[in-house]
């Protein structure tokens, strides 16, 4: 009973710690967005990015767990209070859409409740998320057994809140994982404009049963990046490439940072889709040099603090450039390389049907909708930079074969979050055709 108590409370606790510290006034504000046009969900979104920022600075400082949390809860029961008081009412969720979002959270904790298996990688993330737990020092990470050099905010996180929940259980860690994938399904959901609550609940249902894997739930870290860049594509869909928002941009540069943080292809993915989007969207060329400035400042304080502070800072399965080169030279090696590629592009498509919806909203959103807006150029040349570099990664790994059975699906639906607000505007295309 006290387990099946705890995990009520801990669903509380996340609703909690992610009201704080902003509401929609001080969202508008701050990023200089029209008030009307944000709800409950964008500044839940922004306090989730925040909490991540202030979990990094705190595991960079050794702070004590159980502080830096009742640190936080109090701030943020306070902050409540506030608001209440000053009648800024955070809870303009919708009531079904709330219940729906409830109910399928706690549904999926209590699944992980009941098979607490742990999947391969989970055993080198669980190592991390160990080390926080037991309050280890940050500069002793480098002493870790098995692969040291793996980005750690993942694994904080999970030891964060397995530390600070009530029965102090390991899976309760990872609940925080299905909280940020829910609720990034359920925000990305929030761009479509339907009179019909009932049909988007429907469809938020049906892409969740799309996307829930719960072998990813076993430890590995995959649901971070894939819920990181769907509040960040939201994120992008608020900006207007032609005069675009200097808050928000910042804001889009620093919310895919966050990736860096949680695995190591995190930062290619961070300085793609950062780099197009600076390039394409029509700043002052000297803004576009303060972006540029502040995208690779920030990577190499993260080189920075992992080689000094950590001492620590490598990427795994590195090929020699030598070795990459004959392969591609070689037609042979090439042809063969790319077919098994390709082939298991496919078997992951089948695994992972997002990409199958995906790939139609470019087709129909560029082709047959005729939709030429500068947002889904940005997504479509992320979307062919991102099969290239998947594909391009690969001639990097000296055990090709078994990387590609183990790491391919995974690394196609990471970055599938990405690109799901182009099937939201291709379903809202479709509803206004139907309706006219």
């Amino acid at each position: 009973m006290i387990e099946i108590l705890s995990i009520f409370s801990q669903f509380i606790i996340f609703l909690l710690i992610f009201s704080f510290p902003f509401n929609k006034i001080v969202f508008s504000n701050v990023l200089k967005i029209n008030k009307s046009s944000i709800n409950f969900l964008d500044v839940h979104a922004l306090n989730l990015i925040f909490f991540l920022y202030i979990s990094l600075f705190f595991s960079l400082l050794n702070i004590e767990l159980s502080f830096f949390f009742l640190f936080y809860l109090i701030f943020s029961v306070i902050f409540l209070i506030y608001n209440l008081i000053k009648n800024l009412n955070p809870s303009n969720f919708q009531n079904k859409i709330f219940l729906i979002f409830s109910i399928i959270t706690l549904s999926i904790f209590f699944y992980l409740s009941q098979n607490l298996r742990l999947e391969w990688d989970g055993q080198f993330w669980l190592e991390k998320a160990l080390f926080f737990f037991n309050g280890n020092k940050i500069e002793d990470l480098k002493n870790l057994q098995m692969f040291n050099y793996y980005p750690h905010l993942g694994g904080y996180l999970w030891g964060f809140f397995w530390k600070n929940s009530l029965v102090q259980l390991e899976y309760f860690g990872r609940f925080f994982y299905v909280y940020f994938y829910v609720f990034s399904i359920f925000y990305i959901f929030n761009i479509i404009e339907f009179k019909n609550v009932y049909l988007k609940i429907l469809l938020i249902i049906f892409f969740i049963l799309l996307t829930f894997e719960p072998y990813l739930f076993g430890g590995y870290q995959e649901y971070l990046l894939f819920s990181t860049l769907i509040i960040s594509s939201r994120f992008i869909c608020f900006l207007d490439f032609k005069k675009p928002n200097l808050n928000l941009v910042i804001l889009i540069i620093l919310t895919l940072f966050l990736l860096c943080w949680f695995k190591d292809e995190g930062v290619v993915y961070y300085l793609m889709f950062g780099s197009i989007l600076i390039i394409l969207t029509r700043s002052p060329f000297h803004q576009k040099i303060i972006f540029f400035i502040l995208m690779f400042t920030l990577l190499i304080v993260q080189i920075i603090i992992e080689n000094n502070l950590i001492g620590i800072y490598d990427f795994p399965h590195k090929n020699s450039i030598p070795g990459i080169i004959h392969d591609i030279l070689n037609l042979k090696i090439l042809a063969t390389k790319l077919t098994k590629i390709f082939f298991h592009i496919g078997i992951s498509f089948a695994k992972h049907p997002i990409w199958l919806f995906i790939i139609f909203s470019i087709i129909f959103l560029k082709i047959i909708s005729n939709t030429n807006s500068k947002l889904n150029n940005y997504f479509l040349f992320c979307f062919v930079l991102n099969f290239i570099f998947i594909v391009g990664i690969f001639f990097t790994f000296k055990q090709f074969d078994f990387m590609l059975r183990v790491s391919l699906d995974r690394l196609l639906f990471q970055t599938s979050g990405f690109y799901m607000c182009l099937l939201i505007y291709s379903i809202q295309k479709l509803n206004f055709n139907i309706k006219k």
